[in-house]
């Protein structure tokens, strides 16, 4: 009974994880990945480098830089210039149909145009 309650715990904890990063933004859920990855190769490289306080340590150090790095993984978003010469952020799921021009990018100064979707 002992032996099988620290795997009942790892086990939990990864479902945890993991229904919590399905249910999270995009922008969470990247971040916890990073997290998470960042925390296993962090305790590997710890472990291996210093035994359990290194493992530990390692874990905190990754865990953080991969937060971090999750924090700046971003997916491009969609840009149209309206008839007036704004430029706006919209939805790549549902285009506005009476654009100008069209864009893809991660960042408004950071874009390419492509053909603008009609419906």
């Amino acid at each position: 009974m002992g032996a099988k309650m620290p795997r009942f715990l790892v086990v939990a904890m990864a479902a945890l994880m993991l229904s919590g990063c399905a249910a999270a933004p995009e922008r969470d859920r990247n971040i916890m990945i990073g997290a998470g990855v960042g925390a296993g190769v962090g305790a590997l490289i710890g472990s291996a480098s210093g035994g359990p306080p290194g493992g530990w340590a390692g874990a905190a150090i990754g865990a953080v830089s991969g937060g971090v790095i999750g924090s700046l993984v971003r997916r491009e978003a969609c840009y149209i210039r309206n008839r007036r010469g704004e430029f706006w952020q919209v939805p790549c799921e549902a285009p506005r149909a009476r654009s100008e021009a069209c864009f893809v990018g991660s960042s408004p100064w950071n874009v390419s145009q492509v053909p603008c979707w009609r419906r």
